[in-house]
């Protein structure tokens, strides 16, 4: 049997409703050489006879006990025979070229570890997840993707393949308390991978109540502030000169304590409401925008301003200071 180029991950846990679109979506590929692997995680739907219906040999099926979507995908990937992974989720739907979109940039970018793509929302719930894909959508390049890591997920990942020797040098998807594909793309720009992105649109994107993101503890918020402020405090710069964070609100004195937990020392706060300037939060100073630039200047420098163009405006202030985006500041919101 010949070694397939890309192999597809899909781990499953009662998506009858979906999977068989899912699937389809995946034999429909315009690249020819690929596997699909199907784990079949405690499924008690018809998932697993939806599976078994297609009768391709392209498709392997693993059928395990219930234990959650980080085990059953390092499963496939374990039995992955490709030096490509592609991730898949049981309810969305792969573009027909999307392989050979991005397997074509792999191979012509051979210093990149991954690479993502454009990606559409399907039914919107209207609670901000248009918002959040119209960023994603935003990020246009390697460097675009690690300056936004702690803004949000940088990529979506049903929408990414990754190289195999990549996944091997970071040990894959982890356990943990929060969102395993967030955490695995910290730890992958954290050692200064490259994820690419083709323009292409390569995946539809089910919205829906059910979904993980939706329902599952560890992507509740109090699990994302834990997870930035954990990769925060592994980067060197931090580690080594602390922060000053841009914004004494309710973000930013969260932040400041979970930092401070994690060993980081907080020099200080930046903040333009006047009747917060000079106050003292998590026992350090707040000053005003007057002293942006001077004071704590070779700190790094982490903006926290949650209120709509919040970001921009500490962006912009950074910038025109000479800060440096992604290496002594990060945008955390």
């Amino acid at each position: 049997m010949n070694t397939p180029a890309i192999s597809i991950v899909m781990p499953v846990f009662n998506a009858g409703d979906t999977i068989g679109e899912a699937i389809e979506s995946c034999l429909q590929q315009t690249f020819p050489s690929f596997e699909l692997i199907v784990v079949l995680d405690g499924c008690t739907d018809t998932s697993g006879d939806i599976v078994r219906s297609f009768q391709d040999s392209r498709i392997q099926i693993i059928v395990r006990e219930h234990s959650g979507v980080t085990e059953a995908s390092m499963q496939a990937i374990r039995s992955a025979r490709a030096p490509l992974i592609a991730r898949m989720d049981a309810d969305d739907i792969s573009h027909p070229d999307r392989l050979a979109s991005q397997e074509d940039f792999l191979r012509s970018h051979p210093g990149f570890s991954a690479v993502s793509g454009q990606v559409r929302l399907l039914n919107p719930l209207g609670d901000g997840m248009q918002r959040y894909v119209d960023w994603v959508n935003s990020l246009k390049n390697a460097d675009d993707i690690a300056r936004g890591r702690f803004v949000e997920c940088p990529v979506i990942q049903p929408s990414i393949i990754v190289r195999r020797s990549a996944l091997d040098a970071v040990s894959g998807y982890q356990r943990c308390d929060w969102a395993e594909d967030h955490d695995l793309f910290l730890r992958m720009l954290r050692r200064k991978m490259l994820i690419g992105k083709v323009d292409d649109l390569v995946l539809s994107w089910r919205d829906g109540s059910g979904r993980l993101t939706r329902r599952h503890p560890s992507y509740a918020q109090e699990q994302v502030w834990k997870m930035k402020a954990h990769h925060l405090a592994l980067e060197e710069r931090v580690v080594e000169r602390g922060v000053a964070i841009c914004g004494a609100g309710p973000i930013g004195k969260k932040l400041a304590r979970l930092l401070q937990v994690k060993g980081v020392q907080v020099n200080g706060f930046f903040e333009v409401n006047p009747r917060r300037v000079g106050e003292r939060i998590s026992g350090v100073d707040v000053a005003g925008l007057s002293e942006f630039g001077s004071r704590w200047r070779d700190s790094t420098l982490i903006g926290a301003v949650g209120i709509p163009g919040g970001r921009e405006m500490v962006r912009k202030l950074a910038v025109d200071q000479g800060y440096r985006e992604g290496e002594d500041f990060w945008c955390c919101c």
